[in-house]
């Protein structure tokens, strides 16, 4: 876990098409000072990455401020929390985050090739301090309290490929690139009906998954194997994020999507769940700050 707060050394242009939008995007990431937080810039609207500002979870997050819509955040937002950047702005000049490949990849190639400097002020971490569940017919989230965080995505679908599978992800000790890498994905019967509401106009076999029947469209074939359940857990990373700290704790997410998790969010903030507690007060919770 880092002592300190982070963010970029330079401004990064990141530029590309929007999956939902089909829409070319240009995006300007800007250093900021400590304690400023992760804030979108839409038409000169700061609109801060927190769970309040989220308005929309169609097959994507979306946050809104004032009218002003930014869509599809969670890659970069996974990115950031990857690269423990606390304190960045982001200015975009279209609806919606370029997809690139589909992943949060390229994103965090991009910042760490400009760099990522620490600052002075002390990182501050979001400790559960009760149990939360959150529940929407067959689907949940499941947190508890937890010294070593885990997070996970289990999956169910009838499909041969992906089945039933679970994946986790220990946020603070592991490598975060076989997440990272893990591209957004749909089955091939969906597209039409995405694209007939306003979705996945910009969606290719260069930037997402594609599934038919128990096949693979994409010539390359997937990544991983369980590609798509990492994909969801790289999500559900994202969405996390917009509590606006790191969060410590066991968390279990069975078949959920960004509604859900927002819902976790909203719903663990409305009960005070969390304490949110400086880097150098974590190790009398016997939690390790390196």
């Amino acid at each position: 876990m880092d002592k300190y707060q982070k963010t970029i050394k330079k401004e990064i242009l990141i530029e590309g098409i929007g999956l939902h939008s089909g829409e070319y995007t240009t995006l300007r990431l800007i250093p900021a000072s400590e304690n400023e937080g992760i804030n979108f810039i839409k038409n000169n609207e700061i609109i801060p990455a927190k769970i309040k500002y989220a308005s929309g979870f169609d097959f994507s997050t979306t946050i809104e401020k004032n009218g002003q819509k930014v869509q599809t955040i969670e890659h970069l937002m996974a990115s950031l929390f990857f690269l423990g950047i606390d304190n960045i702005y982001i200015e975009i000049n279209g609806k919606e985050i370029p997809i690139l490949d589909g992943s949060a990849k390229s994103f965090i190639e991009k910042i760490k090739k400009a760099g990522i400097q620490n600052q002075k002020a002390e990182k501050v971490y979001a400790v559960l301090n009760k149990e939360i569940l959150v529940e929407n017919e067959d689907k949940y989230i499941h947190a508890t309290i937890s010294e070593n965080p885990v997070y996970r995505y289990k999956a169910k679908y009838n499909n041969n490929i992906i089945g039933n599978r679970d994946f986790e992800f220990k946020p603070f000790e592991e490598n975060y690139n076989h997440i990272a890498d893990a591209r957004t994905y749909c089955f091939f019967e969906e597209v039409e009906f995405l694209r007939q509401n306003g979705l996945a106009r910009g969606g290719s076999l260069d930037n997402a998954v594609v599934f038919k029947d128990d096949n693979v469209l994409n010539p390359e074939g997937l990544r991983y194997e369980d590609e798509p359940v990492r994909h969801k857990l790289l999500d559900l990373i994202g969405d996390l994020y917009l509590l606006g700290y790191p969060i410590i704790a066991d968390i279990t997410s069975f078949k959920g999507g960004h509604k859900l998790n927002a819902e976790f969010l909203r719903k663990a903030l409305k009960e005070n769940a969390f304490d949110f507690v400086p880097a150098s007060k974590l190790e009398s919770l016997n939690l390790k700050v390196a």
